[in-house]
């Protein structure tokens, strides 16, 4: 188990791995909406997951906290700069070296009257979280928790709470399963979904050299199919 204790405010977090006995799935997100312009083009949604084992996680966050040398990291901002594009190799690397299993569902295009893409992630993380609660062989056991980075409005983070309780509803993964939203201020593993989904996205969108850093991780990363959003909504 982690011997690591974060502050008060995060207490939440860590009791919550004192409650599980596998692995937890780290979940982030990187979207491109339709703009009301070119609607319906280049737009995707990315949900990705990072699977870490209860004993690997004090190891991961020493290691990500000294690529990036200290408690703050964006993989966006990384990118901004020829130093941080470096830190964002290393880290990958870092990940990549490891048995972490990364796990993507994405859609291509966004609808184009989804305007803020709530549509697509709810067809994302349906599908995604499905996939993480079943297990897939020996790749990755059966989850139950996930980690989410915590998104600022309360709308938004009542809208994923209701995806999840009806997954739960649905029987679609097990009524186990847990979700727990938090900032990665207070959990730093948050980094890595963060930069997996980054990685891919510049696969999408860039055509320089970043859009090669998703190479670095590409054998860890395991994608899952995304029903037709209408479908997933029924």
């Amino acid at each position: 188990m982690p011997s690591r204790r974060p502050d008060p405010a995060a207490q939440i977090v860590f009791d919550a791995y004192q409650r599980t006995s596998g692995p937890v799935a780290f979940l982030d997100e990187s979207y491109q909406a339709p703009d009301g312009v070119a609607a319906h083009r280049d737009t995707f949604y990315v949900f990705t997951a990072v699977i870490v084992e209860l004993d690997a996680m004090d190891e991961l966050r020493v290691g990500i906290e000294s690529i990036a040398d200290g408690t703050y990291w964006h993989t966006t901002k990384a990118l901004q700069t020829s130093a941080g594009i470096d830190q964002t190799r290393d880290m990958l690397d870092f990940l990549a070296d490891g048995n972490e299993a990364c796990v993507i569902a994405h859609q291509i295009p966004v609808g184009a009257d989804d305007t803020d893409a709530q549509t697509a992630r709810t067809a994302c993380y349906r599908q995604l979280a499905i996939e993480l609660g079943a297990g897939r062989g020996d790749v990755w056991p059966a989850i139950d928790l996930f980690v989410l980075e915590e998104r600022n409005q309360s709308n938004f983070r009542n809208k994923d709470k209701a995806d999840h309780k009806a997954l739960v509803s649905e029987k679609l993964i097990p009524r186990n399963t847990r979700l727990l939203s938090t900032s990665p201020r207070h959990e730093h593993l948050l980094w890595l979904p963060d930069l997996v989904s980054m990685a891919y996205r510049r696969t999408l969108t860039h055509t320089n050299s970043t859009s090669k850093l998703f190479d670095v991780i590409a054998d860890n990363v395991h994608f899952v199919e995304v029903s037709e959003p209408e479908k997933a909504q029924k």
